[in-house]
């Protein structure tokens, strides 16, 4: 068998917690904004004013996230990329260490899905039949990694742990 290469870009979807995030803090910017117009003396506050709208801009683009899986024979990377911008590694793991991987809607392994001590959400967010989760040790506790491979991403990692991955079957 040949070496094994391919990586995914997986844009998340924002959920209503990440948008009520975003609403509070930009209407919590606007509202400091107003004050500090208020209270300041005119030269002062266009300063502080441009301070407080970059901070909040920052602050919203963490909210926005895209995480790519990059899978090298048996190992696989994911990454988690902030506003396009920055990227950070959220885990590097070995596809022959993992206990199982199986989609979150798939009743045969629900009971072994739910053990896990550790969640990382590395999905799109839907949390749907696409949704599949990784039961890995790691730092000696049992980490659930949830991902939603494509269907040539599932395939190449069924081929690097064919007996480990399980296809939704729903």
């Amino acid at each position: 068998m040949g070496d094994v290469f391919k990586e995914q870009l997986i844009a998340m979807t924002m959920s209503k917690k990440d948008k009520a995030q975003r609403a509070i803090i930009w209407t919590v910017s606007i509202l400091v904004s107003l004050v500090l117009f208020i209270v300041l003396p005119i030269f002062m506050a266009p300063i502080l004013v441009l301070a407080i709208l970059w901070l909040a801009t920052f602050l919203s683009s963490k909210l926005k996230k895209e995480h790519e899986y990059s899978l090298t024979n048996h190992l696989l990377d994911i990454d988690v990329i902030y506003n396009k911008e920055k990227r950070k590694r959220v885990i590097e793991l070995d596809l022959k260490e993992m206990n199982v991987m199986a989609s979150i809607k798939d009743e045969r392994h629900q009971e072994e899905l739910a053990r896990g001590q550790k969640v990382i959400n590395a999905s799109d967010g839907q949390l749907g039949k696409e949704t599949y989760a990784i039961m890995c040790p790691t730092d000696g506790q049992l980490v659930k990694i949830l991902i939603t491979p494509n269907e040539d991403m599932l395939n190449l990692m069924y081929k690097q742990a064919p007996n480990k991955v399980f296809r939704y079957r729903g």
